[in-house]
């Protein structure tokens, strides 16, 4: 498969981007401390995959202020690279954990964006109490000092590691070193500015804004992922815009660990 990467300067900010395929747009936005190389192995029939390293991970800027790492300036930054790149052409979002925030969130930020629909990945709507979003922030904070202190290594050992990523220890080898190599890559000082910026105690909660979304949504959830299958079951399924499939077999990251099925789901929900 032939990839091509090209750099889009946004605001002053370069930001990487690797594309494959071809027909529709599809931007596909990764998790924390990943990067576009996460998305190499899905091919959609009849889609452009347009995979972005977001600000602060794999190739793209690595600010070292924190303002650009703040959540509006994030989506003012994706919405100037979705239009330069989609040139008035209609496009469809896909989000894994973080990226599905950023994604869910540009929908209701930019409403008559041409998004044709959103799939969101073990994705969250922030967190509903003020002082559990306030306890977030304070430990966010302890992360990114630990990161600073300790380096890279010691955070894809440490994050690794995380209950949340249990299922991932039935990968091959290979596949789980490339993970951990994505995750050592990132500069201790961008991971910091990016928990600061867009972690998840610095988002408002908008769990009761998901039925207000344009674009039709497919969230998926590893039914091994009890947290963010209870997330899908209790939040996101009771709208009507919201196709939920919980995919056997599969904890946090779906499109890793079970790659054909979701695919096949994917171009289920995109034809």
């Amino acid at each position: 498969m032939k990839i091509d990467k090209k750099i889009m300067t946004i605001a002053g900010l370069d930001y990487a981007v690797s594309i494959w395929g071809s027909g529709k747009i599809i931007f596909a936005l990764h998790g924390f401390s990943e990067s576009s190389s996460t998305w190499q192995k899905l091919s959609l029939t009849g889609y452009e995959i347009v995979a972005i390293d977001l600000l602060g991970h794999g190739s793209s800027a690595k600010p070292d202020t924190l303002a650009p790492y703040k959540l509006d300036q994030v989506l003012s930054d994706l919405h100037l690279l979705f239009t330069q790149f989609a040139d008035g052409k209609p496009f469809s979002l896909l989000g894994y954990s973080m990226g599905g925030r950023l994604a869910l969130r540009y929908c209701l930020a930019y409403p008559s964006a041409p998004v044709e629909k959103l799939i969101l990945e073990s994705t969250g709507p922030g967190i509903f109490s003020i002082s559990d979003r306030e306890k977030r922030q304070f430990t966010d904070e302890e992360l990114a000092q630990k990161i600073l202190l300790n380096g890279s290594e010691w955070f894809a050992n440490f994050w690794g590691n995380l209950s949340l990523f249990n299922s991932q220890k039935k990968l091959s080898v290979r596949i789980q070193k490339e993970i951990w190599q994505r995750r050592a890559n990132n500069s201790p000082l961008a991971l910091a500015q990016t928990l600061r910026g867009t972690g998840q105690g610095q988002l408002d909660y908008i769990g009761d804004k998901i039925s207000l979304v344009n674009p039709e949504i497919l969230y998926l959830s590893g039914d091994l992922d009890e947290k963010y299958s209870n997330i899908a079951k209790e939040i996101f399924a009771p709208n009507s815009n919201v196709t939920w499939i919980p995919v056997a077999g599969s904890g946090h990251n779906i499109h890793l660990e079970n790659p054909s099925l979701y695919q096949k789901i994917l171009e289920e929900f995109l034809a």
